[in-house]
C-alpha cells in the first residue's frame, strides 16, 4: 500500500487517536500520508455511549472501518464498532508485517549499496500490486524463489530472496481427511500397511502424515504453503493409497475433513 493512496469505503484502517471530544474522536491514519479519520460517538462502540473516553482515548491505536470517503477532503468517516475482534487482530497483524517488510527492504538496499528511497520507489508499488502487500512479496520470494527470479529483474532480486529466507516464515495451510481401509485377505493387514507406506510428499515444502485413528480408519494430513499445493498433495496421496490397496486385494474410501 502506497502512503499516497486514499482509503475506500469498506476498507479497514489503523490509526492513532489524536483528539477526543464529546461527539467523537479523530484518528491520524498510520498507513496514509496526511489522512485523518473521524469516528462519531455513535460509531465508537455498540450500544449507548455516555462517556466516550470510557471507550476511546488519546494515544490509543485503533482499527476502524471506512464508512465514507469525502472527495477532496483529508478527513474520512470511520467506525470502530463495526470492526470484529478477529478483523482487528488481522489488521494489526498485517500492519505490523508491513512495518517489518519495510525494514527488510531497507536492509536489502543497504546490502546492495543503493539508496533506500530510490529502491523503494523503484520496486515497492509493483510488488504490492502483484502480491497485495510488501510482506507477501517477501513470503512469495521464499516459497517460490525460482518463479520470483523469473518475474523480477535487477540486482536487488537475489538479495531480496536472501533477506526473505533469513527473516520471513512463509504461511502454511493444513488440510486432510479420513481413509477407511479394509481387506478380507488372510494377510490383509500387511497389504494395508504397504499401501499406507506408498505416499510421499511431492514438493519439498509440503509435509504429509498418515496416522492410525483406530482400524480401519487412518487420518491423512497435508501441510503446504497454499491450498492449491495442499489439494494436489492430498489427492495424490489418497489416490495412491487406494490404488495400492486395490492391488493388494483390499478396498478403501476417503472422506474429506
Amino acid at each position: 500500500m502506497s502512503p499516497l493512496d486514499v482509503p475506500e469505503d469498506g476498507d479497514y484502517i489503523i490509526g492513532r487517536v489524536i483528539e477526543v471530544k464529546d461527539f467523537g474522536a479523530t484518528l491520524n491514519l498510520l498507513e496514509y500520508t496526511d489522512q485523518k479519520a473521524f469516528v462519531h460517538i455513535s460509531e465508537v462502540a455498540s450500544g449507548w455511549v455516555k462517556y466516550i473516553r470510557d471507550f476511546i482515548r488519546e494515544g490509543q491505536m485503533v482499527v476502524a472501518k471506512v464508512t465514507k470517503v469525502k472527495k477532496g477532503s483529508k478527513i474520512i468517516d470511520a467506525s470502530v464498532r463495526q470492526v470484529s475482534g478477529h478483523r482487528k487482530k488481522e489488521k494489526i497483524r498485517e500492519w505490523k508485517n508491513e512495518q517489518r517488510a519495510s525494514k527488510l527492504l531497507e536492509l536489502v538496499a543497504k546490502n546492495i549499496k543503493v539508496d533506500y528511497e530510490k529502491l523503494r520507489n523503484e520496486v515497492r508499488e509493483d510488488l504490492v500490486n502483484n502480491y497485495e502487500s510488501l510482506y507477501r512479496a517477501f513470503e512469495e520470494s521464499v516459497i517460490n524463489s525460482d518463479d520470483f527470479k523469473k518475474a523480477w529483474k535487477g540486482k536487488w532480486v537475489s538479495e531480496f530472496i536472501k533477506i526473505g529466507i533469513e527473516n520471513v516464515t512463509p504461511p502454511y495451510v493444513t488440510i486432510g481427511g479420513m481413509l477407511s481401509l479394509v481387506s478380507e485377505k488372510e494377510d490383509g493387514v500387511e497389504g494395508i500397511k504397504a499401501s499406507l507406506m506408498g505416499p510421499k510428499a511431492i514438493h519439498e515444502d509440503s509435509k504429509l502424515t498418515i496416522t492410525s485413528d483406530g482400524a480401519p480408519n487412518y487420518r491423512v494430513l497435508v501441510k503446504a504453503p497454499n491450498y492449491k499445493q495442499a489439494e494436489e498433495e492430498l489427492k495424490s496421496a489418497v489416490d495412491l493409497v487406494l490404488s495400492l490397496l486395490k492391488k493388494e486385494g483390499g478396498v478403501g474410501s476417503f472422506e474429506r475433513a
